[in-house]
């Protein structure tokens, strides 16, 4: 049986949209990120899957599936697929939400995020403390430099804030 993919209006099987949810929940990332610049900060969401390098071509299949994200080789001997932008990654985690089991309040959080982004006037601070609660459900977070605590400390001395464009067409993210 086929499902509308929310990534293209394309058809994808629930057995593919269940195996790529399955790699995320083991292998993947869901997370914010905030980061300045001059005199603002930017706010990115991400979904990522990673493997040692030599499974690029595995890597690929999934980033054909979805029709979008990038590949690159980290430093560390890993090879990531990167799919940024509010809107690439609302429409994958919409399609895939039915069969992540890990990683659902990663999703639940991101996807508030998101409807925080597209209310237009971004709440910030309620954003960086999503993040902070995605990082905190996170198998592996690095120390987080840019938490909700040194938003308000940012804040306080600036005040633009911007969303990426999206990496496929342009567009805020």
């Amino acid at each position: 049986m086929k499902l509308q993919d929310h990534t293209e209006g394309r058809l994808m099987t629930k057995t593919t949209a269940a195996y790529i949810a399955g790699f995320l929940d083991g292998d993947g990332s869901i997370r914010v990120q905030l980061q300045p610049r001059k005199n603002t900060l930017r706010v990115k969401t991400v979904i990522s899957f990673a493997q040692k390098w030599g499974k690029e071509k595995e890597l690929q299949w999934i980033k054909d599936q979805l029709k979008i994200g990038y590949l690159y080789q980290r430093n560390d001997s890993i090879t990531e697929l990167k799919i940024e932008g509010w809107r690439a990654t609302e429409k994958i985690l919409k399609t895939l939400q039915p069969y992540i089991l890990f990683k659902k309040k990663q999703v639940i959080i991101i996807l508030e995020v998101i409807k925080v982004l597209k209310e237009g006037k971004i709440d910030l601070i309620k954003i960086a403390e999503l993040s902070d609660k995605i990082s905190r459900l996170n198998y592996i977070t690095t120390k987080k430099r840019y938490t909700a605590k040194y938003v308000k400390k940012f804040l306080m001395s600036h005040t633009p804030v911007t969303t990426d464009p999206d990496v496929t067409s342009g567009e805020i993210v």
